[in-house]
């Protein structure tokens, strides 16, 4: 059984800026110094269908070779991108980025399905702190974070949400 994250974060930007900076690599890479650096990510947009090999060093001393990142979905009418990720330890990274208008510019979702075996809970804690940092980065203007057991699973293999649901 894996661990859920969702990560809420509130932003001034109007949703296609934000969602523009969702799709791209060189952003995320940024933005997500110095806890994680990523070798190897081409700095562009993601491209649907494409699966992408990184390097990624964690903390500074924990790296991870040949870290897969697929691109399952990239939808610009709904703001949505949905990726499936695996590397070593890691049975499944599955993570779907959500962004919405907001009366105040924009909510930007993040929530990641965590699988990693006995490492899932240390993996979700870093996580949970990867996710804010690069959110305070970007200029969040308000942010929160849950984590929770993974309940249902959808027929791909990812928890199914609920609007109830932080």
């Amino acid at each position: 059984m894996g661990l859920n994250l969702v990560v809420k974060a509130i932003y001034p930007e109007p949703t296609e800026t934000l969602f523009e900076k969702a799709r791209n690599f060189a952003d995320m890479m940024e933005v997500s110094r110095p806890v994680s650096i990523y070798d190897g990510l081409p700095a562009q947009l993601m491209q649907p269908g494409r699966t992408y090999i990184t390097d990624v060093t964690a903390l500074g001393f924990a790296k991870s070779y040949d870290y897969h990142i697929r691109i399952d979905q990239v939808c610009l009418e709904t703001k949505r991108i949905e990726t499936s990720e695996w590397g070593k330890g890691i049975h499944h990274w599955l993570h779907t980025i959500h962004v919405l208008p907001n009366s105040n510019g924009s909510i930007w979702i993040d929530r990641i399905s965590i699988n990693a075996g006995l490492t899932t809970p240390v993996l979700a804690l870093f996580a949970r702190h990867m996710y804010r940092h690069r959110h305070k980065k970007r200029g969040a203007i308000e942010l929160s974070a849950s984590l929770g057991r993974s309940r249902r699973l959808s027929a791909r293999g990812t928890p199914i949400y609920h609007p109830t649901e932080n």
